[in-house]
């Protein structure tokens, strides 16, 4: 009546954390958690603002900025400036050593395959 679900095991490219996920759960995971997804994505967009501002275009638009700043035209405030949160990983079902493997996000107990098998 009710078949063993399988579970693939994934490694997560952000903390390298390796967790276990279903079929109808999976949707291409490259992370663990949505808090990994968002700290990766704020780091691929921070590496790429610097590489921005390294260019020559980058550097003239913080120049003209800069300069707009400093007539009076464009004033920063507080709100301007970014924080980065610190790091937090959720783990929405704890790890525990010797039981059987289950899913990331459903919690749904199965069996580990190296990859799922075609329908």
């Amino acid at each position: 009546m009710c078949r063993d679900v399988l579970l693939i095991e994934l490694e997560c490219k952000h903390c390298q954390l390796r967790f276990n996920i279903c079929r109808q759960c999976y949707r291409g995971h490259l992370y663990c958690s949505s808090n990994c997804r968002r700290e990766a994505q704020l780091m691929a967009h921070r590496m790429a603002q610097s590489r921005y501002r390294a260019s020559e275009k980058g550097r003239q638009a913080h120049s003209r900025n800069e300069k707009k700043r400093r007539m009076g035209r464009i004033k920063k405030t507080m709100a301007d400036e970014s924080t980065n949160p610190p790091p937090l990983r959720v783990i929405l079902y704890p790890i525990v050593q010797n039981t059987k493997a289950r899913c990331r996000f459903c919690g749904v107990y199965g069996k580990i395959v190296d990859a799922f098998p075609r329908r």
